[in-house]
């Protein structure tokens, strides 16, 4: 039946055809693709230098448990990060290659207990993040790939920007607590355990909470002239 000729003619065209590249747009290139790719390959490298410092600070030797929650849950970010990158790569046609992921060298070091290196490496590695993430957008906006830059943009920068400036305050923290062996870096620990791992100071280098601060001051202000009034 001609009908059925037509059907299975169209059923072998598409058969032989790569339907990834239904999904990709001529933006996408294959050097794009390939800079996603190193990326997912950044953050796991990433993701396993943070889970090694997080061992490091359950031993017995060392015992900081909250900064132990704090590279855990960098850890974990890291790795979520890594997925959903994945998960777009594959959504714009791509195709996931896992690369070997270097074994972190930074050792958290026991004698005496001292955070300040390892902090240092933590700044670092949230900064080749960064720089890696800017040289990906770059990338895109030269391809005009402009939804891959909203997705960065929407996902990835600002968050990443904060992650810098948190981890080298608690840098400069632990440097400033530092200069009293012992006693400083217990009490600087306990503050991380008490919060969970979250950085105290943390939403004071968001810029959005200036925004947040100077609703709630109007608020208050509209609510005094209310009050006021009566």
């Amino acid at each position: 039946m001609p009908g059925t000729e037509e059907a299975q003619r169209l059923i072998k065209e598409f058969s032989d055809k790569n339907v990834d590249n239904c999904c990709r747009t001529s933006t996408f290139s294959l050097e794009v693709e390939e800079s996603v790719r190193g990326h997912i390959h950044q953050e796991l490298v990433g993701w396993l230098f943070y889970r090694k410092l997080a061992a490091d600070c359950w031993r017995a030797n060392v015992s900081l448990h909250g900064f132990g929650l704090l590279f855990e849950k960098s850890a974990v970010e890291c790795l979520a990060d890594a997925s959903w990158l994945e998960r777009y790569l594959i959504q714009r046609g791509g195709r996931c290659k896992p690369t070997n992921i270097e074994a972190p060298t930074c050792e958290f070091p026991d004698n005496p207990v001292e955070p300040i290196i390892p902090l240092h490496k933590a700044v670092e590695t949230e900064r080749k993040l960064l720089d890696d993430l800017e040289r990906l957008m770059r990338l895109a906006e030269k391809a005009g790939c402009y939804s891959l830059c909203t997705a960065l943009d929407r996902r990835f920068l600002q968050k990443q920007t904060q992650h810098v400036k948190d981890l080298a305050d608690l840098l400069q923290q632990t440097v400033r607590v530092s200069k009293h062996p012992g006693h400083g870096i217990f009490h600087l620990d306990r503050e991380l355990r008490n919060a969970n791992g979250n950085l105290p100071w943390g939403g004071l280098n968001d810029p959005d909470s200036v925004t947040l601060e100077v609703r709630s001051l109007c608020s208050q202000l509209e609510n005094s002239q209310i009050s006021g009034r009566h």
